[in-house]
């Protein structure tokens, strides 16, 4: 459908004008339509690959076209359909280029899609490799910063390069003859190997995620970016660096994910910690919510290092869910500067009563990083904190005191921009439109949704349309926490040597054997 839009005529002002715009959307919400049917359909409580397709490629090598979800993919690709609508949405009022632009959105959910769905490695690099080359045009081509092409597609190239490396590691050190992901998983004992490898895996989702240091394309995407491919990278995208460490790190390197734990919750840590205080010195609105973005990616990471079944559903859950919030902030954020003429914290100020409807969605997209009650964010963030305090409290206790600046951050950018002094200097804010409205309102909506019935809606106990988001990622989970679960303790076996004697003073009865 990508070619479809790039082969379309250019209109200029008449009816082709728009056809770029349709062909988008309908692709994207049909591709939705589908997933939501899957997902409704999806076997809750089984683990294992569903919907499965295998076919052989480059079998001299041992590369084959193997496609499946299990329910960790499911919960992904169901964020990516949702976020592939809502970016399309977003740029409804798009007239520089559309052909090329929606394109380009397209191919970047293309990828999206096949990393997830991916389960050979060599597909997996494809796909990964495969998205960061349309983000970079887009970047090249709508955001006026120099060098915002390169930046995009050299943190990017790096994580590939990374992402590959530790995948062949993993292939030597498995002696595996195909690179089937389960394959790779059956690694045993070479902890340095691993060790390596999980290193390597670690540079790949951080250049993605993306994690402090190699967030320095952050600015040039969430921040100058248009809304469209801010909101499908913080909420798609990004979201492959997380989904990557729960298949490659914590599925198939289970002595390498023990080792890094530790450091995976201090880099958690400072991650959060940085996004609290540059969201304090920025004083653009979209680069304070640029900075915020950044908060859901930490709090995946914990969970990841705590190693525990509470706090992987926790992580994974948080992909699902600050996919949601980061495209809920950077969104708003964008469409809030758009509308109010200015993107100075200091000029856009007052806003709450002169366009309520888009202060309300840009307050809730701020609190949703925060792990607003009654929202998904919080079930995951809750999940995320009570499973690794234990296993690693002193990075846990770090994360939770750097959310502290981050709500400082949150609340010192609503109080300046919609609750302050409005400026009467700058051009009269506009209420946002219809088409705005929609694509927030479904953030919102999904946010709400899994956060107020995460097992989802039940009447008389029969559960309804959905099987419930928590239900379907269990299995996985499940699976993949069973591997860290503590080994029980040895079974004492029986001494083999005679029954104890009575005690003093206690007549002794006769053998029945005995005579008189």
């Amino acid at each position: 459908m990508a070619g479809i839009i790039a082969l379309i005529p250019r209109g200029g002002r008449t009816r082709l004008e728009r056809w770029p715009l349709g062909v988008a959307f309908w692709t994207m919400a049909g591709t939705c339509a589908i997933t939501l049917i899957g997902y409704s359909q999806f076997q809750s409580f089984s683990g294992g690959l569903q919907f499965e397709e295998r076919l052989p490629w480059l079998p001299s090598i041992g590369v084959s076209y193997h496609l499946g979800v299990d329910g960790i993919s499911m919960a992904v690709l169901l964020l990516n359909q949702l976020i592939g609508v809502v970016a399309v949405l977003a740029g409804w009022e798009l007239r520089e280029r559309p052909r090329s632009y929606f394109a380009l959105l397209l191919l970047i959910q293309a990828a999206v899609t096949g990393v997830v769905a991916a389960q050979d490695f060599f597909l997996f690099f494809l796909f990964w490799a495969l998205a960061a080359v349309p983000v970079a045009l887009l970047a090249g081509g709508w955001v006026r910063r120099p060098g915002a092409s390169a930046r995009v597609l050299g943190y990017w190239a790096f994580g590939s390069a990374a992402l590959l490396v530790g995948g062949l590691l993993l292939y030597r050190g498995t002696g595996a003859t195909n690179f089937d992901l389960s394959s790779l998983a059956g690694i045993q004992g070479q902890t340095r190997l691993q060790f390596l490898a999980g290193v390597l895996f670690l540079l790949a989702a951080a250049s993605r995620l993306p994690l402090v240091p190699l967030h320095g394309w952050v600015k040039d995407v969430y921040r100058d970016a248009p809304a469209g491919v801010a909101i499908l990278v913080a909420g798609a995208s990004s979201r492959l660096g997380g989904y990557e460490l729960v298949r490659l790190l914590a599925g198939a390197e289970h002595d390498g994910a023990k080792r890094l734990a530790p450091y995976l919750g201090i880099l958690a840590a400072l991650t959060v910690g940085y996004a609290g205080l540059a969201a304090l010195r920025s004083r653009q609105v979209r680069g304070v919510a640029a900075y915020l973005a950044l908060v859901p990616g930490g709090l995946t990471l914990l969970g990841l290092a705590g190693l525990t079944p509470l706090s992987l559903h926790g992580a994974v859950l948080s992909l699902f869910a600050g996919g949601l919030a980061g495209a809920l902030i950077v969104g708003a954020a964008a469409t809030l500067t758009e509308r109010a003429g200015t993107g100075r914290v200091e000029f856009a100020a007052g806003l709450a009563g002169r366009m309520p409807v888009l202060a309300w969605l840009f307050a809730i997209g701020a609190l949703s990083v925060l792990g607003l009650p009654f929202m998904a964010t919080f079930a995951a963030d809750l999940m995320i904190f009570l499973g690794s305090f234990g296993t690693v409290p002193a990075p846990a206790f770090g994360v939770a005191a750097a959310l502290v600046l981050v709500a400082g951050a949150v609340a010192w950018l609503l109080q300046r921009t919609l609750f302050g002094a409005a400026n009467r200097e700058g051009p009269e804010p506009e209420e946002a439109s219809l088409p705005e409205k929609w694509y927030l309102g479904i953030l919102v909506g999904a946010l709400l949704w899994v956060g107020l019935v995460p097992g989802g809606p039940k009447l008389l106990g029969i559960p309804l349309f959905d099987p419930g988001l928590i239900n379907v990622i269990s299995p996985g989970v499940a699976d993949l926490a069973s591997t860290y679960a503590p080994a029980p303790p040895p079974t004492p076996s029986p001494s083999p040597s005679a029954s104890p004697s009575p005690a003093a003073g206690q007549p002794t009865s006769p053998s029945p054997s005995s005579t008189p």
